[in-house]
């Protein structure tokens, strides 16, 4: 059996690291939204005297505003300069923070409406 759930995908990849992934988070100025963005290392960076950049129009998925922005990095992929319109960068402890807040906000959502629990309470519904 664990023979089938490896070929298939279905155990989980615990010990994963993407190494050809380099991550971004970006609060939209106008809604609050942060985005989380991957860039390949190998598709999605332009080689620049020995370094990177990275220019890509950011658009979360709240308010659909673009936020243009230009990320420079050096050889080691790491982060020199970024500079966005529209938004600002923020590190991956906001995301998870963020993350949280609209999981317990869809769980609460989700939770079936309280029954009245005093004679007065029924009578209004």
């Amino acid at each position: 059996m664990g023979f089938f759930k490896r070929l298939f995908g279905s155990e989980k990849n615990e010990g994963y690291v993407d190494k050809q992934g380099v991550y971004f988070y970006v609060r939209c100025n106008n809604c609050g939204t942060i985005v989380r963005l991957r860039a390949d290392k190998q598709y999605d960076l332009e080689n620049n005297d020995g370094g990177f950049v990275w220019h890509k129009t950011i658009v979360d998925s709240k308010c659909f505003r673009p936020m243009p922005a230009v990320v420079t990095l050096n050889s080691s992929y790491e982060l020199e300069n970024a500079d966005i319109q529209g938004g600002q960068f923020v590190s991956e402890a906001d995301y998870g923070r963020q993350q949280k807040e609209i999981a317990v906000q869809r769980e609460l959502a989700n939770r079936p409406a309280a029954e009245p629990t005093t004679p007065e309470d029924k009578d209004l519904s």
